[in-house]
């Protein structure tokens, strides 16, 4: 259980923060840069059977933002939480696997030159090609399996979040939901004037 003296300390600590709008604009801003910078990578070398593919597609893109509305939606039933907006943001896209056929060939060849001396050169080849199928909608790539990407933080706007314990309660549900650490969480006072007209 937490002590009150440590509950105290958090809410002296979230009383100075008189400027927190500017705090959010700047991590929304610095998430917004960390995705556009992520999706850049491209397909890398992991083993010499299987090649991962990073995938930024709308598909995926969806699935995120089903899983932020149904992290809202059990946010916003904590007791006291009222409105609740979340946003998740991750390492990196989705990754795919794809088994891959390798063939190596090495040789060796030896010369010798005008004064005499032996060179040996050794040459190794390997071609690496993805294994495919053939299916109803034509040949498409075996897949050994698909990787989830890893989340890298995540923002909790909450009407209820000026109360101490509801933002605990917040956090400590993010933090079982998806598995991160309380450093990759952080739970905001969601302004009263959102989403009036």
């Amino acid at each position: 259980m937490i002590s009150d003296n440590v509950i105290q300390k958090l809410k002296e600590k979230i009383k100075k923060i008189k400027n927190y709008e500017i705090i959010v604009t700047i991590l929304i801003m610095a998430v917004i840069i960390s995705i556009y910078i992520s999706s850049l990578k491209s397909p890398y070398k992991l083993e010499d059977d299987e090649t991962i593919y990073n995938i930024n597609n709308e598909e995926d893109n969806q699935n995120y933002s089903t899983q932020e509305e149904r992290l809202e939606q059990k946010l916003s039933a904590i007791k006291g939480a009222g409105k609740v907006e979340v946003m998740i943001t991750y390492v990196s896209s989705k990754e795919i696997v794809t088994a891959m056929n390798t063939t190596q060939s090495n040789s060796t060849t030896e010369e010798q030159d005008s004064g005499g001396g032996i060179r040996k050169i050794i040459q190794n080849d390997i071609n690496n090609q993805a294994v495919t199928m053939n299916g109803s909608d034509g040949t498409s790539p075996l897949i050994i399996k698909e990787v989830e990407p890893e989340v890298k933080g995540v923002i909790v706007i909450a009407e209820g979040a000026y109360d101490i314990n509801v933002k605990l309660e917040l956090l400590k549900a993010v933090q079982t939901a998806l598995g991160v650490s309380p450093s990759q969480v952080e739970v905001f006072v969601m302004d009263e004037n959102f989403d009036k007209e």
